[in-house]
């Protein structure tokens, strides 16, 4: 079995993962509409998902974080990666989520949102803006991942960013330790 899952595979076959995109002409192993839940696997089933620009596809973040946790096992990690807010890829008329760098501290355990009231915690593993080559040339990447704040409030548009990289880990406690 598979432990594998790429969520919006865009045609890209892999032997080692099970696949799955909204697109039928793309051959995925799964076509499915992640808009849809619950998705169509097992609780805990994969050690390893990628979401390489497919969540700023979608409707809604919830739903899709829920299912994210679901599906992932206790010692997975799920890799997700999206346009920052100020690139232009953010703005493709496909796209229907925007994500900044702390677009996802409600789902991580102590993140900096507090107002969300999720009980399906991630443990942040990675959390980092990239850059076009022409500003990594400079080592500004390596400043405003050092001062995120400082970069969404006042660097943002100035220097836009590309993408925002998430490697997270779902935080789940095993079966026999609910019971004591």
């Amino acid at each position: 079995m598979k432990t594998k899952l790429i969520l919006g595979a865009a045609g890209h076959a892999n032997p080692d993962a099970v696949t799955l995109d909204i697109d039928p002409r793309h051959n995925p192993d799964v076509v499915w509409n992640l808009n849809k839940t619950p998705w169509p696997f097992e609780n805990n089933q994969f050690k390893e998902i990628i979401c390489h620009h497919v969540i700023e596809h979608l409707e809604e973040l919830n739903p899709a974080m829920d299912e994210l946790y679901r599906i992932c096992s206790m010692d997975g990690e799920i890799y997700i990666e999206v346009p920052y807010r100020s690139s232009w890829l953010a703005f493709d008329p496909q796209h229907k989520l925007i994500f900044g760098y702390f677009s996802l501290d409600g789902y991580i355990n102590g993140g900096s949102t507090k107002w969300m009231n999720t009980e399906r915690k991630f443990k942040l593993l990675e959390r980092k803006i990239t850059f076009h080559k022409a500003y990594r040339r400079y080592f500004l990447h390596k400043i405003f991942n050092k001062i995120p704040l400082a970069y969404e409030r006042f660097w943002a548009y100035i220097m836009p960013a590309e993408h925002l990289i998430f490697r997270l880990q779902p935080i789940k406690i095993k079966d026999n330790q609910k019971n004591r």
